[in-house]
């Protein structure tokens, strides 16, 4: 039995992430320690970096992180974890984590990174402080010309005060081209992605290929199968063809993303496709899902109901009007 890690689609800046364990074997609440395979120390919970010789994040003792609930889908358990333990780990390192006392050898991946602004705080990497940027460079002005009386021109003086003219306009190009040329790769440093999780090129997972399956619900479950290898589009496009044939389990799937009580994770998590909570939308699919014949989707136009009974927002009163009474 293996353990295997997720980032939270839902927080893109950062610090939160899952632990799936493939068979349902959690009870409903567990806690967690970590421990560093080389210096077999444990990851304690530090409120704040202390200055002092050491890592205090880290200490002989054995430490325990939680309760975490334990989510319960697909035949998996999933635990989700945030920043209290996120934020100290650095990328690549060999961890053993124990869940419920049970130990498993796992290397911290770089698709859970710290929460932005929370960098390193207290784990295993140091944090610099931030250069400050450089000085703007002074600018010299070409002297003021001074008010003389006309006369004859010298010829030695002239050309020199020309040459020093054009020097003073080169230096003044130069000084903007430099200044230009650090503002733009100072901008696009700041707008690149924090991590981009590639699709790969696995055929069986492309759109022309889970087309051709028969039926939504082996659709689906070769959907969930392909996770990462699939793209968001995709899963979106096979889920929306069907959910127009008034596919009942098309539209249930349809309900959970729009349902912020609900999470399916394989889609969710691993495909990247999930909306922002509306239960509005959500009870409406809900309630089409089980006019087709879900029997699983009734429940949930029953909980999505108790969620908008009272509400006063005119989209979410509509929908109670609509699918509730």
């Amino acid at each position: 039995m293996s353990l295997v890690l997720h980032p939270d689609p839902q927080q893109p800046t950062g610090g939160y992430g899952f632990l799936e364990l493939p068979g349902s074997s959690l009870p409903d609440v567990v806690t967690l320690a970590v421990q560093d395979a080389y210096s077999e120390r444990w990851l304690t919970p530090v409120e704040e970096v202390r200055v002092e010789i050491g890592n205090p994040n880290w200490q002989p003792q054995k430490s325990s992180f939680g309760p975490y609930e334990v989510l319960r889908h697909d035949g998996a358990d999933w635990v989700r974890i945030g920043p209290e333990i996120v934020n100290k780990l650095e990328e690549y390192t060999p961890l053993v984590i124990e869940v419920d006392g049970r130990a498993f050898n796992v290397t911290w991946p770089d698709t859970i990174p710290p929460r932005a602004g929370l960098a390193g705080l207290g784990g295993l990497q140091t944090v610099q402080p931030k250069p400050a940027p450089p000085p703007e460079p002074e600018v010299k002005r070409p002297p003021e010309p001074t008010h003389v009386e006309l006369s004859e021109p010298d010829v030695e003086t002239e050309p020199r005060k020309r040459s020093l003219l054009w020097l003073w306009i080169v230096l003044l190009l130069l000084v903007a081209a430099g200044a230009a040329a650090w503002f733009w790769t100072r901008e696009e440093s700041v707008s690149l992605p924090i991590n981009t999780t590639p699709v790969s090129n696995n055929e069986s997972c492309g759109l022309p290929a889970l087309s051709a399956l028969p039926g939504f619900a082996t659709q689906l479950e070769a959907l969930r199968s392909c996770g990462r290898d699939v793209s968001p589009d995709t899963a979106l496009k096979l889920i929306e063809d069907a959910a127009e044939t008034e596919d009942p389990l098309a539209l249930r799937v349809f309900g959970t993303l729009y349902d912020g009580d609900q999470l399916d994770p394989r889609i969710e998590n691993l495909i990247g496709l999930s909306f922002a909570d509306d239960p509005a939308r959500a009870v409406e699919y809900y309630a089409r899902a089980a006019q087709a014949g879900d029997t699983q989707a009734k429940l949930h136009v029953t909980a999505t109901c108790d969620r908008l009974k009272g509400s006063s927002q005119t989209l979410e009163k509509g929908a109670y009007d609509d699918f509730c009474r």
